[in-house]
């Protein structure tokens, strides 16, 4: 059972409340101004001890991208390697088994089709960190609901099984919380699961597109653990071009 509650915050901000199985979660959601009868939707997901107020805030991919619904979930407090006592907002990567975070996806997936207008063909995820994790998550469990998949600063789930699909990946080299080592051993998972070709073309100020089965594009950046803002305009662009 679902209860809505849809209060301006700030802009075109909505908060959405649904209640998942006794506990109640929340997203913001941003509607484009001009209304059609379908919208691209992209699910973006903050990273641990976030919430979606502040990745809309961070991310703002409602100004990359203004023709799409874009839906900023928040998470709930979530054990995690730095947060053993799981006091912060998170999000579970796990693939097996019973995974609340997904239910909550799926929750909301329902209900941005069908009240917000959104287009089942043209559903994007992309994180940060934890976030990025997730988005990782979603893509082993709900690839059939997903057009692209866009991961900044995260890591593959262990267990998480691929198909090919767009994606988009942001690594920075000094990142000290998710080793840039690590973060290219699952961009290599990707070229492989795509069929991604050795040489790449520019994309961008600094994106670098590799064709294959799916396009994937990797923004490199000099910098350590952060959400890199000026990635989001080639993310809206990559996503926009897959049809």
């Amino acid at each position: 059972m679902f209860t809505i509650l849809a209060a301006l915050l700030f802009s075109q901000g909505e908060t959405l409340q649904l209640d998942i199985g006794g506990l109640s979660r929340e997203a913001v959601v941003f509607r484009p101004a001009k209304i059609a009868r379908s919208h691209p939707v992209v699910f973006a997901f903050h990273g641990h001890m976030g919430s979606g107020v502040q990745a809309s805030r961070s991310f703002e991919i409602q100004k990359a991208w203004p023709d799409a619904i874009c839906v900023y979930p928040t998470g709930v407090p979530t054990r995690s390697h730095y947060d053993s006592s799981g006091r912060f907002n998170g999000w579970s990567t796990e693939v097996k088994g019973a995974n609340r975070d997904i239910e909550f996806f799926d929750a909301l997936y329902a209900r941005i089709l069908q009240d917000f207008g959104g287009d089942p063909n043209r559903v994007f995820v992309m994180g940060h960190s934890n976030g990025a994790g997730f988005a990782y998550t979603l893509w082993a469990t709900r690839a059939n609901r997903l057009a692209g998949i866009g991961c900044f600063e995260g890591a593959l789930p262990a267990r998480a099984t691929l198909s090919p699909k767009p994606f988009f990946i942001s690594i920075g080299d000094q990142d000290a919380l998710v080793p840039p080592s690590l973060q290219h051993r699952c961009l290599n998972k990707v070229f492989q699961v795509n069929g991604s070709s050795a040489k790449s073309s520019p994309f961008g100020e600094k994106g670098e597109l590799f064709a294959g089965k799916e396009p994937v594009v990797l923004w490199p950046y000099h910098g350590g653990h952060r959400f890199p803002a000026e990635a989001v305009p080639s993310l809206g662009r990559f996503f926009q071009g897959i049809r």
